[in-house]
């Protein structure tokens, strides 16, 4: 039977929206506001069925008021209306949406909807803080967003889909909020992520998949390769990625494609965010899809250029500082025409019932990055913000100077196995001081790893510490710090203190070394942290995506435009620059790898195993039904949707760990408590004794028992005559008895983490993949 028009279902796609985006700059302040509302102005022009985005709607985890009011007056008026809504709703809502929700947003008696929006969690507007909240939760209660794909045990990953159907026409929506990386990669590769499929008549529908990962490589496992997906999805829109790819890519060894619409407005001045804005929108027709590219009109034009001042036959090594200037300066006059002619290109390509709110002659954003090496003398970029403040919408960072040179770190060295030649690095002369010279990447995890080595506080987890401190920074939680301590010593209280015995002073710190070790590695099983080292020379590259943009920028183009920010662990922003980069970018730097042993200690440390998860409920039959094999990404590529298996088994991880010896502090009163012994002409085989070389302890060291019962047969020196305090203070210290004789035992924390189970969702998977890839895609426009 053939299927009509009446059966056809549009979609208006759009990710990374970033509202909120500047929004207290003069100039740029509501390039956010204005790009999203002609994003859903073209879907009430295209009567698109419903609204599709792909995560970062926010640009801040906690938006401003005004940010708020602005982005629900812009829902209201967009989607609520009297309009019928061709959309019915198949699956459980509770399940779709969460627990307080009984309808869909457009079948809830108490609310009009007449444009369904339905949306994923990006990395910039995530749950987290108290209640594990975010600002899609609110638009989610409030009834205006279908807020769906998001995940409460990351560890045990189950996908459901929310089933739509529109006519003949059955949509089987797909959602994946942001995880982090290293830990989404993790729970693919050691099996524990579901895909499930509806159970009845599983080939009639057209499975959609919506994600907001990183596509770029930017280590070993700080990316999601694309055939960790599975083979039965017809399409995925890919999210958190901002240059803009809206042509499908086929990936040939799974058999879907992939559409990657990109940012509505740059974040960040990179290559990959100057190329032109686009919304997609998809047509739906049975298991066919075609996708259109819709030219966004409210986007400030963007334009950029690289100059090599040694490749410039009027300049020289000896030329003055005024005569590069002058020769700048021009360079940006004509990437202002240029821009100027962009614009008006976009207006005419752009719907023409879309009104421009940037006005006829927008202030555009240029950015000239300058290759000086060779020589050259540089001057401060601030220099050409006088001439151009009333020009460009960017005075303050118009120019960027940075050098090139062959990279010789093991950085680079990974690098170039990927990419099969030298990379190269762009890095600032340090030599010229009024060149500012960009930070170096610095990873917050090795510092707290420092201060943790030279302090006494070593009952805290740095891994941990490192996690709060980044929810603290990037997601403005307050209380996150707080209660990263508090879970720290309730737990190490329970682990120690749980037994009731008394335990002395070796037997203590022997508890409290392994309760800190236990939870450093569950946090590096999370992703709390993770700093990748680069293999050897000899290892084998790291393995990317398989499928390649027509767009995608060359590897020398790719390795100029991403050496300054590359970390992705930095903050948002730095992630939004290489990620606009392109898809050849380098990995993140390393920083310096710590310990792997204890100093000094033989005995190696055996990490604890940890319990296998509880098994999901068998509501839904798994994908493939495959043995069990070893989760490596090579392994992963050739057999297909193992990793979705229910059955597979648990395999524990066991990560590095990072001991160090105690603290200078405590070998200081360590050598003391030995001191005094001796003074108390105690038993010589007390005062010889070695200490022997312990994991990092979690208090300062204390005298032994014996050493208390000797200190306490002392009697007390008198004190001296005078107001001297040299000698009142040691009379003092021999007098007085150690902490650890008076130290009352603590209260005993209540404490248990539960991990809760994957709700069952009343589908099942299609194991038969047969017809995957047989069907015409691009032909549901057919002439007869």
């Amino acid at each position: 039977m053939a299927i009509g028009d009446e059966d056809t279902l549009s979609i208006l796609v759009a990710t990374d929206n970033h509202l909120g985006y500047l929004e207290n700059d003069p100039v740029r302040g509501k390039d956010s506001f204005h790009a999203f509302a002609e994003v859903l102005q073209l879907a009430r022009l295209h009567k698109a069925d419903m609204v599709l985005l792909g995560g970062d709607l926010f640009h801040d985890n906690h938006p401003s008021r005004r940010c708020l009011h602005q982005t629900l007056s812009m829902l209201r008026e967009n989607c609520l209306g009297n309009g019928p809504v061709s959309l019915e709703h198949l699956s459980d809502p509770e399940k779709d949406f969460g627990k307080s929700f009984e309808h869909v947003n457009y079948e809830d008696p108490n609310i009009n909807v007449e444009l369904p929006v339905f949306s994923i969690h990006g990395n910039h507007d995530d749950p987290s803080g108290e209640g594990n909240l975010s600002a899609m939760d609110m638009l989610g209660v409030s009834r205006l967003v279908n807020y769906f794909g998001r995940q409460t045990d990351v560890e045990n990953i189950r996908v459901s889909p929310v089933l739509l159907r529109k006519g003949k026409t059955h949509l089987a929506l797909y959602g994946l909020g942001n995880v982090r990386d290293e830990r989404l990669h993790r729970t693919i590769a050691g099996k524990h992520m579901t895909m499930c499929q509806p159970a009845e008549n599983s080939k009639d529908w057209f499975n959609l998949m919506v994600l907001h990962q990183n596509r770029v490589p930017h280590g070993p496992k700080s990316y999601i390769p694309e055939h960790f997906l599975s083979d039965f999805l017809d399409l995925v829109v890919w999210g958190h990625e901002h240059q803009c790819q809206v042509d499908p890519e086929y990936n040939h060894q799974k058999a879907f494609y992939i559409t990657q619409p990109g940012s509505s407005v740059a974040t960040s001045l990179s290559i990959g965010e100057a190329v032109s804005k686009h919304a997609a929108l998809l047509h739906i027709n049975g298991r066919n899809f075609k996708l259109e590219k819709l030219r966004l009109k409210n986007v400030r034009p963007f334009v950029m250029e690289d100059v090599v001042l040694s490749a410039v036959p009027s300049l020289s090594p000896q030329s003055s500082q005024d005569e590069i200037f002058e020769f700048l300066s021009q360079r940006i006059e004509s990437l202002i025409i240029r821009a100027q002619q962009q614009y008006q290109e976009q207006l005419e390509a752009a719907h023409p019932s879309i009104t421009s709110k940037l006005g006829e002659q927008p202030k555009p954003l240029v950015r000239v990055r300058v290759e000086y090496s060779g020589g050259f003398e540089t001057f401060h970029p601030q220099r050409f913000r006088a001439p151009f403040v009333d020009r460009v919408a960017n005075a303050r960072d118009i120019v960027q100077f940075f050098r090139k040179r062959p990279a010789y770190s093991a950085t680079s060295t990974l690098a170039s196995q990927r990419t099969g030649s030298m990379a190269t690095q762009d890095t600032s002369d340090l030599s010229h001081s009024s060149v500012p010279a960009p930070v170096e990447a610095v990873h917050v995890e090795s510092l707290i790893s420092e201060f943790l080595d030279d302090s006494s506080l070593q009952l805290l987890v740095d891994l941990e510490l490192a996690e709060a401190v980044r929810l603290f920074v990037q997601k403005g939680d307050t209380d996150a710090i707080s209660r990263s301590l508090k879970s720290t010593i309730a737990d190490t209280q329970k682990r120690v203190l749980g037994n009731g015995s008394v335990l002395d002073e070796t037997a203590l710190e022997a508890q409290i070394s392994s309760t800190r070790l236990q939870r450093r590695q569950i946090a590096e099983a999370n992703g709390y942290g993770v700093i990748d080292t680069p293999k050897p020379a000899d290892a084998a590259p790291v393995k990317s995506s398989e499928s390649k943009s027509k767009t995608s920028l060359s590897n020398q183009q790719a390795d100029d435009y991403s050496n300054y920010e590359d970390s992705s662990d930095l903050n948002e922003q730095d992630n939004d620059d290489l990620r606009a980069t392109g898809e050849n970018l380098k990995p993140a730097r390393p920083s310096r790898a710590r310990a792997t042993a204890s100093r000094g200690s033989s005995k190696p440390v055996v990490p604890s195993k940890r319990k296998p998860p509880l098994s999901a409920k068998a509501n839904a039959k798994s994908v493939a039904s495959k043995p069990e094999e070893s989760a490596t990404d090579s392994e992963l590529s050739s057999d297909g949707d193992a990793f979705v298996a229910l059955s597979s088994k648990y395999k524990p991880r066991q990560s590095k760990l990072n001991i160090s010896r105690p603290s200078h502090n405590a070998r200081s009163s360590l050598a003391a408590s030995s001191s005094n012994i001796s003074a108390a002409n105690t038993s010589e085989e007390e005062d010889e004794e070695e200490l022997p070389e312990t994991p990092r302890v979690a208090k300062r060291a204390r005298p032994s028992a014996a050493s208390v019962d000797s200190n306490a047969s002392i009697e007390p020196t008198p004190k001296p005559r005078g107001r001297g305090r040299g000698a009142s203070r040691a009379a003092k210290q021999t007098a007085k008895p150690s902490r650890a004789a008076t130290r009352s035992k603590a209260s005993q924390s209540s404490y248990s983490g539960t991990s809760q189970a994957p709700v069952p969702v009343e589908i099942a998977d299609d194991t038969s993949d047969d017809d995957a890839g047989k069907f015409s895609r691009f032909s549901f426009r057919k002439r007869g």
